[in-house]
């Protein structure tokens, strides 16, 4: 499957509208989604605001946290399309993707450590800063309480840099192999549904590789499985995926396939169409990820978030994208001013 740089940074665009969107109304609509596990309270819960006037807050809350399953895929195209045809210096290859993510992590991280502490009040062991700093919380937070992702949605880091060693060891296999890997990751899954299902458990599969290795794997098939599907054929895929995709969220039996719907609808969205406010948050969505928690704890804290009015919201994520924007802005001339291939 083919993708231009352009339907990347829509995908990309489209799944941090979600995320960001997802992260703010989540907690004070009280309702859970079906991610890594399925809870028919929170089924029955979204089904009955389905079509409620605050509807689409609902849709945000429940079904939101599947572009982190695009941005999964997105991680194993990108890392395929730029390293299958070179050699990897394995050492120069994990110090420059720490090096990336700790760019992104450490300043907004420790700002928002401090200013959470001082005028809200929370609590942190410096053991969980020191672990979320070096990327190695994830495994350990497991009914640890002096391991705790706060903000929780940057149990994101640790995720991506397990993946960008494992697929140092998966980067050799082929296609074929990585089918049935892709396979072996949804029994897993539905062994931790149906069998385990204990919460805590799949708390901890989701924070770590285990929960995201099926979008992994099928970025990178995309990526070395070179289609070029018809307009026809992606507007099949696009009605039998979103069909299939809305069963999945809403059915114990299909929920492990849920991932594998995302991709085929969004993929195959974003070849027949691009929008360029898509685009533009595909763009800036790294920064959009780590500054978004720090703008939802002060609206949280300062604001009514219960009533999720829509100028409320869009109040969370214009601030959000100018922040970001901005802060997408300072990261590009740090980086430019410490490369001196860029100097001219």
């Amino acid at each position: 499957m083919e993708l231009t740089r352009e339907q990347c940074r829509n995908i990309k665009g489209c799944a941090i509208l979600m995320i960001m969107i997802h992260n703010f109304v989540d907690h004070p609509l009280h309702i859970d989604c079906n991610e890594m596990f399925y809870s028919q309270g929170a089924t029955d819960a979204f089904l009955a605001n389905l079509f409620t006037e605050s509807s689409i807050w609902y849709i945000f809350s429940f079904a939101g946290w599947i572009g982190v399953a695009l941005f999964m895929f997105l991680s194993g195209y990108g890392l395929c399309r730029k390293y299958d045809n070179q050699p990897v210096n394995t050492g120069s290859y994990i110090w420059s993707h720490a090096v990336k993510l700790w760019k992104l992590l450490i300043p907004v991280y420790l700002t928002y450590v401090v200013v959470s502490s001082l005028l809200f009040n929370e609590d942190y062991w410096l053991r969980s800063i020191i672990a979320q700093i070096t990327l190695t919380i994830n495994p350990l937070d497991y009914g640890n309480s002096g391991f705790v992702i706060n903000p929780g949605v940057y149990w994101f880091f640790g995720a991506i840099m397990q993946f960008y060693l494992l697929f140092l060891v998966l980067r050799k296999l082929s296609v074929k192999s990585l089918w049935v890997l892709t396979c072996i990751f949804i029994g897993i899954h539905y062994l931790v549904l149906f069998v385990i299902a204990h919460n805590e458990f799949m708390t901890w599969t989701r924070h770590n590789f285990i929960g995201w290795a099926v979008p992994f794997l099928l970025g990178m098939i995309a990526a070395r499985t070179r289609l070029a599907p018809s307009k026809r054929v992606l507007v099949i895929v696009c009605i039998v995926s979103f069909i299939f995709l809305s069963i999945s969220m809403i059915s114990k039996a299909l929920s492990p396939f849920t991932e594998v719907f995302t991709i085929l609808l969004f993929a195959s969205i974003f070849q027949l169409f691009s929008w360029r406010a898509f685009s533009f948050l595909g763009t800036i969505s790294a920064s959009i990820f780590v500054i978004h928690p720090f703008v939802r704890i002060i609206f949280y804290n300062v604001t009514d978030v219960a009533s999720h009015t829509l100028a409320l919201t869009s109040a969370y994520f214009v601030i959000t994208v100018i922040v970001s924007f901005l802060h997408n802005r300072l990261l590009n001339q740090t980086g430019k001013k410490r490369d001196p291939a860029s100097a001219e």
